[in-house]
């Protein structure tokens, strides 16, 4: 073969390869590249969720329909936690004891306060049938429970909302109560109590004293040691 014929085939060979080359270029830089799996699942979880929230602001009563859909369906969700189930059947409860009117914000308000309709009926067998809500609030605020007033009822005590309010902001329990009047003092007054708990006077330094002086040592008696040894 001539020198000629084989530069010819060596230029066509050349020639076909770089065409071949070319055109792959030209399709991949033409060619999309394909959207991710992660792309795809976000665009589809947006549509989604608008739908959703299309979805919500559509059924809604139509007189209450707002221009805004966001905040449409905000309104919608108590973010107090209580549900219009919970509501309603505290309600129900509520004026079943008397207490009518209540809305539920009423009510909302009420719980947030800590005051259940279960609070007040067990605080309604105590005796306290005339509880007012005013009254069961201060009772909630002061943390004061029905089964404090149930245990110093028991324990002899005929006691006012007010004074029960006073011994639980003094720190004064049903316990601390049992242990004095095991100690010989079942005649102990709501002052009293007040007073020993707010300057220390522990059933250790009752008996004690009761020890060294005698067990008919007079309550007032060991007030005025405690304030004197501090």
């Amino acid at each position: 073969m001539s020198q000629k014929s084989k530069d010819r085939k060596t230029n066509y060979s050349e020639s076909g390869n770089d065409s071949l080359s070319d055109f792959l270029k030209k399709y991949e830089q033409n060619t999309p590249p394909a959207e991710s799996s992660s792309s795809n699942f976000t665009r589809n979880f947006l549509l989604i969720a608008i739908f959703v929230v299309l979805g919500l602001y559509f059924v809604q009563d139509i007189s209450r329909i707002s221009l805004n859909p966001i905040n449409s369906v905000v309104n919608t969700i108590n973010f107090d936690g209580y549900s219009e189930d919970l509501l309603n059947s505290m309600n129900e409860l509520m004026v079943e004891m008397g207490y009518t009117g209540l809305t539920h914000e009423g009510l909302t308000e009420l719980r947030d306060e800590g005051v259940t309709a279960t609070y007040i009926s067990n605080i309604r067998s105590l005796g306290f049938t005339d509880l007012t809500l005013d009254e069961s609030v201060r009772l909630a605020n002061a943390g004061v429970s029905s089964t404090f007033m149930a245990m110093m009822i028991e324990l002899g005590y005929d006691l006012t909302i007010d004074e029960f309010i006073e011994l639980e902001r003094a720190d004064v329990t049903a316990y601390y109560t049992s242990n004095i009047h095991d100690l010989g003092y079942a005649d102990v007054t709501t002052e009293q109590l007040i007073r020993m708990q707010r300057i220390g006077v522990t059933p250790d330094l009752i008996q004690s004293l009761q020890e060294e002086r005698g067990e008919d040592i007079p309550l007032e008696e060991i007030i005025r040691y405690r304030i004197s040894n501090q």
